[in-house]
């Protein structure tokens, strides 16, 4: 009896503080265009409306919302949700809202975050966070657009601080960098630009604490081998100091594991870069670079049965509607 007292009160003592060292993951999708069905007379968004070409109704917002949990309730390793959930090409803070209350992700007690930019196509970034993991302690807005380069407007970047409930502070970046619509070259200064802003204040964190555990997750708009990536955020697949990020994606990109499917080539546009307090940890939430996915799957790919070529199942090309997933891949991470 004396044994079976000191076991109960053992697994009354050792559960609660055990869950608190689960795996977490860290989730990151372009959504592709998720609007409401509302029209703001603030935001050019009447493409997305009921009586616009595309045809923008309550049906197909919620064919999208649906899909859009369907992807993240896949992005993990093992049970549950994702912890953290980087997401852009939103419209606003309400359709994550909607998003969480809607779907099967009304399971996990989200909270929300979202930027107000002021960019030219009325798209934002967001996050969700597990309130049953981490509390906000912390939600700013880091100007992204330079005026100096044209006649331009950009997403902000999203940058929360969050505690996890082993005590860990992270600090995430959600980004969503300006497009190459203009050409690569040409629009490369605006990626370069919205790189300085978040490099410089990596440094400032860095400075403070040469151990901070940073996240930086985002459409980048370029690939891991590019100048902004590589050169001005300094993040790569071998960090040469400590103040350099490491990113996992550069490696996958390599392997051609892409996230974004153009000119008949795969490559990677969608990353999770972490900081080297992640992957040297001696306590709290470590990084193995090898927890680091794309998720492939059949159902958010489109495959042509005559040359076998795949591709992301998207919700629309042009005006051509496919009830898709996004013209981007999730990518996600695990934190043990």
């Amino acid at each position: 009896m004396r044994y079976l007292f000191y076991l109960i009160l053992a697994s009354v003592s050792v559960f609660p503080a055990f869950s608190q060292h689960q795996p977490i993951t860290l989730a990151f999708y372009n959504c592709e265009n998720f609007f409401d069905t509302k029209d703001d007379p603030a935001k050019k968004d009447e493409e997305f409306l009921p009586q616009s070409p595309l045809k923008w109704d309550s049906t197909r917002f919620m064919n999208k919302l649906f899909k859009i949990a369907e992807v993240l309730d896949s992005t993990v390793s093992g049970p549950g949700l994702p912890a953290l959930v980087g997401l852009v090409e939103i419209e606003n803070k309400e359709v994550l809202d909607e998003l969480v209350s809607k779907s099967q992700l009304k399971k996990t007690s989200y909270g929300v975050l979202a930027t107000d930019s002021p960019d030219e196509r009325s798209i934002d970034c967001g996050l969700l966070y597990d309130k049953s993991v981490f509390t906000l302690i912390d939600f700013q807005e880091i100007n992204a657009t330079n005026p100096s380069l044209g006649d331009y407007k950009t997403r902000n970047i999203l940058f929360a601080t969050v505690k996890a409930t082993n005590g860990d502070v992270f600090y995430v970046f959600v980004n969503h960098w300006p497009s190459r619509r203009e050409g690569q070259k040409e629009s490369e200064p605006r990626r370069v630009f919205a790189a300085e802003q978040v490099r410089n204040k990596i440094n400032e964190l860095q400075k403070k604490d040469q151990k901070a555990k940073i996240i930086v997750m985002g459409d980048f708009n370029d690939h891991p081998d590019d100048v902004s990536v590589l050169k001005t955020l300094k993040a790569s697949d071998k960090p040469k100091d400590k103040s350099e990020l490491y990113n996992p994606y550069q490696t996958l990109d390599a392997l051609k594991q892409g996230t974004h499917y153009y000119d008949k080539e795969w490559r990677v546009l969608d990353q999770i870069i972490v900081s080297q307090g992640f992957i040297n940890a001696r306590k709290g939430y470590k990084f193995d670079p090898k927890n680091a996915h794309i998720l492939r799957k059949d159902f958010v790919l489109f495959k042509n049965q005559k040359t076998g070529e795949e591709k992301p199942n998207r919700t629309f090309s042009g005006e051509k509607y496919h009830n898709g997933y996004s013209d981007h891949l999730s990518v996600y991470i695990t934190l043990h």
